[in-house]
């Protein structure tokens, strides 16, 4: 009888059991694979060295199919897993580096027309790990980065890391560092989304962390909820709400997980709210619309709702407990519903809505990661009104 063993795994692919399902990471492309139940059988298979007949076997008398057509699949998943260098000896791919943000270089900018050395107002914003100072060339100026940076205001601050000059002329407004051009915008409706962006991506670099994720945060001043998600899910809407109901704010941008004590600390940009959202909040922030509208890079046009002081942590390196990840999803009709997610399937949709490791992720990072989703509950929460969301959430944080 002739035999068929399976192919033996890579050593540089590594499999993490999260409850029944198993998630795949290859060191040499960098990148997470989340099996299904029939793939994971297959791969359990391949560790244990088992024949392929057995394997197709055991899955045709399990799922009740044709020995031929499991044949076929196990065939196909087999060539794909090669393909991707799971299986079979391990291939020298080329040393690509993983993508990072460039920064625009000075000479790919418009040089302002006029320069000034007359900045006559200023004002210095705290964010974790880092201390901005702004000049401003004019009043306006001021007054519209006050309204997207104004809640991190501080009268004085000990450090000063960064300093920008926020400068105008007939050519459009300029960021400038060291008399140099850092950003640039033609029009003043795009100016507040350019501070806002500035700020962020700077305060971001400066930081350490284990994985920076696009969501939004509230905490109960203890623990916090973090809510990973793509445009359009709610995210922002339903963050606003819950702040405007007691819930302190953490953040509607970026998330830093650390490395270890899997806390989590937050960037406190203010929400930027979406056309659509402006009417639903009104119950919740009856001043929205008369707050200015600005045009983010995308296209989008958004208002900033500003955090209130005492919505905001004491310390803006506090660090927070995950209490739970909770994954909005805004459907018009509805009935709201609070549905747990498996670790697997958690991993998978927060890197869907956005994760970034400085460094590209390695084995040690993978690990750490999942040792974290692991210990902590998901659940997606399905809702279409406001009100029933947050009576949702404060069954998952009181």
């Amino acid at each position: 009888m002739k035999h068929h063993p399976l192919p033996p795994v890579s050593f540089s692919t590594h499999s993490f059991q999260l409850d029944d399902e198993i998630v795949l990471f290859s060191e040499q492309t960098r990148r997470l694979f989340r099996l299904n139940n029939t793939a994971a059988f297959i791969w359990r298979g391949c560790e244990e060295g088992l024949e392929q007949d057995d394997i197709i076997d055991a899955l045709s008398e399990t799922f009740d199919l044709s020995r031929q057509s499991v044949k076929n699949d196990v065939d196909s998943i087999l060539s794909e897993w090669t393909r991707q260098g799971f299986l079979g000896a391990d291939t020298v791919f080329g040393s690509d580096q993983p993508d990072t943000d460039i920064e625009p270089s000075p000479t790919d900018l418009p040089q302002p027309l006029t320069r000034t050395d007359n900045y006559p107002l200023e004002g210095y914003y705290q964010l974790p790990g880092t201390g901005f100072r702004f000049r401003y060339a004019s009043a306006s100026l001021a007054d519209i980065a006050r309204s997207v940076l104004g809640h991190l205001e501080v009268p004085e601050i000990q450090n000063i890391d960064i300093t920008v000059d926020v400068y105008q002329d007939a050519s459009g407004f300029y960021l400038l560092r060291e008399n140099g051009i850092t950003r640039y915008c033609t029009g003043e409706d795009e100016l507040a989304p350019l501070l806002h962006g500035f700020v962020l991506s700077s305060t971001y670099s400066a930081t350490k962390c284990l994985l920076a994720i696009h969501a939004a945060a509230v905490s109960n001043g203890e623990t916090c909820l973090v809510f990973p998600a793509l445009p359009g899910s709610g995210k922002s809407t339903l963050a606003a709400a819950l702040i405007a109901s007691g819930y302190g704010y953490c953040t509607d941008e970026l998330v830093l997980l650390q490395a270890q004590t899997h806390h989590v600390q937050a960037i406190a940009m203010a929400p930027a709210i979406k056309a659509g959202s402006w009417e639903v909040l009104k119950t919740y922030y009856p001043g929205i619309e008369n707050l200015p509208v600005y045009t983010r890079p995308d296209t989008q046009k958004v208002r900033y709702l500003q955090p209130e002081k005492h919505q905001l942590p004491r310390d803006m390196a506090q660090q927070y407990q995950v209490q739970a990840l909770l994954f909005p999803a805004y459907q018009a009709g509805a009935q709201p519903a609070l549905t747990p997610v498996s670790p697997a399937d958690a991993l998978c949709r927060m890197t869907d809505a956005g994760t970034d490791i400085k460094g590209g992720l390695d084995l040690s990072h993978v690990t750490d990661i999942i040792d974290w989703i692991g210990g902590i509950d998901s659940y997606e929460l399905r809702y279409s009104d406001l009100d029933d969301a947050i009576t949702h959430v404060r069954t998952l944080l009181p």
